[in-house]
């Protein structure tokens, strides 16, 4: 080996051992999420009209996180997409520091509302809160008065693994979820 090969192989290792550690400790990760109505028979009544969602102290909003350069689950939104029992209500994806805020996530129309957060201990928890109204209440096929349309819950807490996808369901509308280290 040559000794301009030997000094830049020998900077690269340097520069990787000083480099690593403070990337690893950034703790940053990339967070991407499809959330989807569904039209699955079911026979369970939906009866909420008023949110129960127990808004967190530190919630922060989406807008302010960065977006990625580029997201991975772009083939599950098509998927969704193109079956009609399906119905993508919003596909969105952020850079957060490990262990930040809860994000407030809200659908253009308001009509799906609420949170994911992520909290760090002995491994990776997932932790979602979401409201979506309805227009018309499919329990008892009547149309509900402005106001009081029955609103589906999906609350869940989940410890998860680092890039993998999870999928947490209610009968009217479920989510999509990957949490990758940047």
């Amino acid at each position: 080996m040559t000794m301009n090969k030997l000094m830049v192989f020998s900077v690269a290792a340097v520069l990787g051992t000083l480099v690593a550690p403070v990337f690893a400790e950034s703790n940053a990760y990339q967070i991407e999420l499809i959330v989807f109505s569904q039209t699955m028979p079911t026979s369970e009544v939906f009866e909420q009209t008023d949110s129960q969602i127990n808004w967190p102290p530190d919630l922060t909003e989406l807008s302010v996180y960065n977006k990625p350069e580029r997201t991975t689950l772009d083939g599950s939104y098509s998927a969704l997409s193109q079956d009609s029992a399906y119905r993508p209500i919003l596909h969105v994806a952020w850079v957060q520091q490990g262990g930040g805020a809860p994000v407030h996530i809200q659908s253009g129309d308001g009509k799906l509302n609420g949170y994911l957060g992520m909290q760090q201990g002995q491994g990776l928890q997932l932790t979602v809160d979401f409201e979506l109204a309805a227009d018309k209440d499919e329990s008892y096929g009547k149309t509900r008065p402005v106001g009081s349309a029955a609103l589906y819950r999906l609350n869940e807490k989940r410890a998860i693994k680092l890039n993998e996808v999870y999928y947490l369901d209610h009968p009217k509308f479920g989510l999509v979820a990957k949490i990758s280290p940047l």
